[in-house]
């Protein structure tokens, strides 16, 4: 069995790497965190977007809780503790969009990118074949870029509208911070693959996942040309 070290030094290599084809290969891709002034249609849409991801895997999270507790007891106390809590992340960012007139009833009729649809299947699929490690390998993803970059896109937000227009996404990245939730995720990781392989099991996971992301960023950044062209 891969120690514990060797896992989150496996990771975040991998992570690194992902970042630099993301950013070669995505138009704008670094538009939320660099020095590009902030296209707002993009934010709004990618905010929308969030809520919709955190809902969404909130089922197939719970599929998972359900896989996970016959696989390791103790892993699924720590997924379940997490899961819970993620339930809750879509207010925050909803009273954020609430400052740019965006409300609720709109997000909800807001029909989600393809790319994001895809993802769901595919963790969903995934985890029907080689279980709960799916929706870990997602958690794993987007914590380890929570961690890495949604500082950085906070405060360029607050510098182009408000602190108030980030108070939500300010606590939530106090909250990912404070809890230490990427560590978690390899905590748990690591206690689900047992005698597994990472680069055969984990590993093909994450870069499908973060492929599928980079469709859901090509995606938003032509959604959000679209509207800046016809606004």
């Amino acid at each position: 069995m891969v120690r514990r070290h060797e896992l989150a030094r496996d990771l975040d290599e991998l992570m690194e790497a992902e970042a630099a084809v993301f950013v070669a290969h995505v138009p704008y891709a670094s538009h939320l965190t660099d020095g590009q002034s902030l296209n707002v249609a993009y934010y709004v849409r990618h905010r929308i977007e969030t809520i919709k991801r955190i809902r969404l895997t909130a089922q197939t999270d719970a599929v998972a809780l359900a896989r996970m507790i016959d696989e390791d007891y103790d892993a699924a106390r720590l997924w379940g503790r997490y899961i819970c809590e993620e339930l809750d992340h879509d207010k925050m960012f909803l009273a954020d969009l609430e400052k740019h007139g965006v409300t609720a009833a709109v997000v909800d009729a807001t029909q989600p990118f393809a790319a994001t649809d895809d993802m769901i299947r595919y963790i969903a699929r995934r985890t029907d074949e080689v279980g709960s490690i799916a929706a870990v390998a997602y958690s794993i993803f987007v914590e380890w870029n929570s961690a890495r970059y949604s500082a950085p896109a906070v405060m360029k937000a607050a510098a182009a509208f408000s602190r108030e227009h980030v108070a939500g996404s300010s606590s939530h990245l106090a909250i990912d911070l404070d809890e230490d939730h990427y560590d978690v995720m390899v905590d748990i990781a690591h206690r689900l693959l047992k005698g597994g392989a990472p680069e055969q099991i984990l590993m093909p996971l994450i870069r499908d996942i973060a492929a599928l992301f980079r469709r859901y960023f090509e995606e938003l950044y032509h959604d959000a040309s679209g509207r800046t062209a016809a606004a």
